[in-house]
């Protein structure tokens, strides 16, 4: 009976113990727990570890996970190969960077660049059953079996034998110094660089289960009797502890900020600190009351491994909430207001007052008249105003006084949402049917018919030159010398719902909105910011500065914080997004949903703790001790897939032809707010710049073109802080065989060689046609001459003769009749006229045939003709003409003669020139002939050559070469060079 009364005392005594443990330290710690739900094979952690890439490392019954903050990837003999057994439970990292894993009856397993090798007894290891690894001074890794010890001499095991005071069995710890600790039957033994100290300790039959050497140079003890010793200068102290005897210790660790955690085997986590010990267990949050391994990461964050319930994240809380259940109205709060005197007063169904750490409540049964207090404001007459739903009163001297009457407005049909206080001692309360100023007893009420941006006002703001600026949810407005002037989206505001109101030490205006982000005003210029930016939230219910370089915001979706330096760099263009850092449940909030568009909708306290109202509860959050995240991330690519298909990228990505659908699956290793990381990528080679990706951790190429690309990716931690390093990726992309340069380089030759054949086969055509063309032209020409030379000949031998014959008969009349006789006039003009035709027949025949070609050669010919010409133009002619009788054949003298000829007849006929030049040179076999005059010319752009065709042709038949060259008012002078044929 006295043993169950004893047990019931007991059990309520820790219960009533684990209640107020568990309100003290909420606001301390958060356990996020994950287990089997959550991806882990198998609830038993028993080890856990880092690597140097970043990655954590959890060892279970049912297989080894690693995890990056966002996913488990779990490793076993069903899905790895080199695993031998799933019963993994213990991790250590040897001086080479690989990680050595312990089974329970399958040996050991090693982890080295991405793959995983079993050694069991078959490659010397004395047993399959592992009980413990360790390494010693040197960084050697032994293996303690249950058939002896094993040393890894770098690439195979090795039997060891402990020499004296060597460790053979019992738990060895390495501590930070790098000395090992171990326990035997007799003592505590500490070695190092092979000394040996012994510290006495006799337990009996108990084990010790852990060791940990702190900062200041005590070794805690875990016994599994369920005490708990520490070693200091030669001296064993015991520890009373508030669990029962069948608990112990079975996980030390002591953080890098001072505080020594203790995991048991039943009674869950302590926390030692200052002297005093601090209990946490499942009533605080923890998944499972059996810690069996714990570990702090170099970020700091504290994993718990449990025998139970899977994996704890321990995070430390910088917010606290206060509530109804800790004296307050109720969880609803709305305005929050700091007095001059340093009290916090809260509206939430009621007035609140916080003062030396505790609530004072204000209902209506204490005299408050309206109990849904919306805004808060303390006058200089030291009257606290309150405006509420359907009124507004103010409180002095304990007393509420009413003043909804003397506003002007109905009682209970309008609702107080800012109040504040002008230079001149006017008070102004932004309500929803607009804005009210009382001063000296007179109340006058603005709205949007003078001026005023909208008559709903959620925020009142006087700037550091006097004037009062009103955030409405029409847009904003600032009376201005006795004047509104107004400001909405058109004008460049980010929304019109305007909620809150900030002014920097620069007198830069910050206005927050309902849900269309921020905007900056400076030098009367908007810059907007909003979620794509990078701000958590289009929400921004409330702005408040931590002092630090932040600015603090709140939303329906939580609180967010982003660096003032950061919407600067963004505002002036030197950056192109911005880093926002989230707060929700997992730090604290009870409830994510924040309350604003009443004033203050939060406030900094003068100890620098920021107070945000929520729906459930007042969120207080302490920035001092607040720590940032200053170590950059290391980002790791994990896989690699081509057309649905894993594929091996340690020496880079070779991709064939046909094959597409590249993905990238990367990832960044921080554990504080993982989910919040940023990665941005580009495949160089194909990205001009970098692809925001935000928190998605893959890069997706449907096609790459074939060529040689480096995809590069970056990570930046919660905080912003971008990963010092890149990881690169090369992956070249094999063309199909019609792509390749062999193939190019033969297709090349083969269409140089048909582009060449189809040349040769075009230029022989064009020559056929050339040459059938020059020969019809030649055969024209001669046809032509022949028949001008027939022409000729009937004209002189017929038509000639035929006149001769007339002429000499009008001259035998003549001589038979005497003068004066009738018919000898007649017969006169007969003679005339008939030795008129003999000369132009004559004049014809010579023009058709130039018979002297015949008679006297190519250059007489010339002379006489050009000589000839000059005499009956009136053209000052002046010729100069060489021998070249001897180098033309027939037909071609009479087309050297023609382009002669028709070169000065066009002269003549159209250049109305006072005089030319006429020259044939002869050099060699070559005639150069050139014919010029100072005439009018012509304007050779206009393609109107006056009579040039023929020379040209002429000389185009004869293979020379034809060159003319005019201007209006110049003259023109005709080249042709031509080589003898004759």
């Amino acid at each position: 009976m006295v043993a169950s009364f004893s047990a019931k005392y007991f059990f309520c005594a820790l219960l009533l113990w684990c209640a107020l443990a568990a309100r003290g330290a909420s606001a301390q710690y958060r356990f996020d727990s994950w287990t089997t739900d959550s991806g882990l094979p198998q609830n038993s952690v028993r080890s856990i570890l880092q690597t140097r890439d970043g990655y954590l490392w959890f060892t279970t019954l049912d297989g080894v996970v690693r995890y990056d903050g966002v996913r488990f990837r779990v490793f076993d003999k069903s899905n790895t190969r080199g695993i031998e057994s799933n019963r993994f439970f213990l991790l250590t990292e040897d001086r080479a960077g690989a990680l050595w894993m312990a089974t329970e009856d399958g040996g050991v397993t090693r982890y080295k660049d991405g793959a995983f090798a079993s050694y069991t007894a078959q490659d010397g290891l004395p047993s399959n059953t592992v009980r413990n690894l360790h390494l010693d001074d040197s960084g050697d890794l032994f293996v303690h079996t249950a058939g002896g010890i094993a040393r890894w001499d770098g690439e195979k095991f090795l039997p060891h034998s402990p020499r004296a005071k060597e460790p053979s069995e019992g738990i060895i710890y390495r501590d930070r110094e790098g000395a090992v600790w171990h326990h035997d039957r007799d003592a505590l033994r500490r070695s190092k660089e092979g000394h040996t100290i012994a510290f006495p300790l006799r337990i009996g039959d108990a084990r010790i289960w852990s060791l940990c050497l702190d900062n200041g140079g005590r070794l805690w003890i875990g016994i599994s009797d369920g005490r708990l010793l520490s070693l200091k200068d030669g001296a064993f102290t015991s520890h009373a502890m508030r669990f029962p005897p069948s608990v112990y210790v079975a996980a030390m660790l002591e953080d890098q900020r001072g505080n020594l955690w203790l995991g048991t085997n039943g009674s869950g986590l302590i926390r030692f600190k200052d002297g005093k010990f601090t209990y946490y267990t499942t009533a605080h949050g923890l998944s499972d009351d059996s810690v069996a391994s714990l570990f702090e990461d170099r970020e700091g964050t504290i994993w718990a491994g449990t025998l139970n319930r899977g994996i704890n994240r321990l995070s430390r809380q910088i917010i606290s909430v206060y509530s109804a259940k800790d004296g307050m109205t109720g969880d609803s709060v709305y305005p929050i207001y700091e007095d001059p005197r340093g009290e916090i007063w809260i509206g939430a169904r009621g007035l609140n007052r916080f003062t030396d750490g505790r609530f004072v409540a204000y209902r209506q049964k204490d005299g408050l008249l309206f109990y849904d207090a919306m805004s808060l404001f303390e006058d200089r007459e030291g009257r606290l105003w309150i405006g509420a739903v359907g009124g507004l009163s103010y409180f002095e001297r304990g007393r509420f006084t009413d003043f909804t009457a003397k506003t002007g407005l109905q009682p209970h049909n309008f609702n107080v949402w800012a109040i504040n206080q002008d230079r001149s001692g006017a008070l102004w309360f932004g309500t929803d049917h607009g804005l009210i100023r009382y001063k000296d007893e007179k109340i006058t009420l603005y709205t949007t018919r003078d001026g005023l941006a909208g008559d709903d006002v959620k925020a009142i703001h006087l700037d550091r030159n006097g004037d009062l600026w009103f955030g409405t949810y029409s847009g904003l407005s600032v009376l201005k010398d006795g004047r509104f002037i107004s400001f909405t989206e058109s004008d460049g505001l980010a929304g019109n719902r305007v909620r809150a109101i900030y002014e920097d030490e620069e007198g830069t205006l910050w206005i927050g909105t309902y849900d269309a982000g921020m905007s900056r005003l400076k030098d009367g210029r908007f810059t907007n910011y909003t979620a794509r930016d990078g701000l958590t939230n289009n929400g921004v219910f409330q702005i408040l500065d931590d002092g630090r370089g932040n600015f603090w915001m709140s939303s329906n979706r939580g609180i967010y914080r982003v660096s003032r330096r950061q919407l600067d760099d963004f505002a002036e263009g030197r950056i192109g997004s911005l880093t926002s850092v989230s707060y929700g449940k997992e730090d604290g909030l009870v409830n994510t949903e924040c309350n604003g568009g009443r004033q203050p909708s939060g406030v900094r306290a003068r100890d620098g703790r920021l107070w945000f109202p929520t729906q459930g509860g007042v969120a207080v959050i302490d920035v001092a001790s607040l720590a940032t995240n200053p170590l950059p991330p290391p980002v790791v690519i994990e896989d690699v897939i081509l057309n649905r298909e894993q594929i091996g990228f340690n020496e880079g990505v070779r991709i064939d032809p046909g094959r597409e659908n590249l993905e990238i699956h990367y990832t960044g290793l921080s554990f504080i707010k993982p989910e919040q990381m940023r990665f941005r990528y580009r495949m160089e080679g194909l990205d001009s710049d970098w692809i925001e990706a935000g928190n998605r951790r893959a890069a997706y190429y449907p096609y790459l073109p074939p060529g040689s690309y480096t995809f590069v990716v970056r990570a930046a931690n919660s905080d912003g802080v971008w990963s010092e390093q890149e990881q690169r990726l090369l992956i070249t992309v094999l063309p199909p065989f019609w792509r390749t340069w062999w193939f190019a380089a033969l297709s090349s030759l083969a269409l140089a060689a048909a582009a060449l054949l189809v040349y040769r086969r075009r230029v022989a055509a064009l020559k056929r046609a050339h040459s059938a063309q020059e020969a019809f032209s030649r055969q024209l020409i001669e046809s032509q001459e022949r028949e001008r030379k027939r022409i000729a000949s009937e004209l002189h031998d017929s038509l000639g003769q035929n006149l001769l014959v007339i002429k000499n008969w009008a001259m035998i009349g003549l001589g038979a009749l005497k003068d004066g006789e009738r018919g000898r006039d007649e017969l006169q003009e007969i003679s005339s006229t008939a030795t008129q035709s003999i000369n132009e027949v004559r004049e014809i025949a010579y023009n058709l045939r130039p018979h002297l070609l015949d008679e006297v050669g190519l250059t007489e010919a010339l002379r006489a003709m050009l000589k000839k010409v000059a005499a009956s133009s009136g053209i000052e002619f002046f010729v100069d003409v060489d021998a070249i009788d001897d180098l033309f054949t027939k037909p071609s003298e009479i087309s050297v003669y023609r382009i002669v000829q028709e070169g000065v007849n066009n002269i003549v006929r159209h250049a109305e020139a006072r005089s030319a030049q006429v020259t044939v040179r002869r050099d060699g076999r070559e005639v150069t002939i050139r014919i010029s005059d100072d005439g009018r010319g012509f304007d050779q752009s206009s393609g109107k050559g006056l009579g040039l065709v023929g020379v040209s042709e002429r000389a185009r038949m004869l293979g020379g070469k034809f060159n003319a060259h005019s201007a209006p008012d110049e003259g023109t002078t005709v080249t042709v060079k031509v080589m003898g044929d004759g």
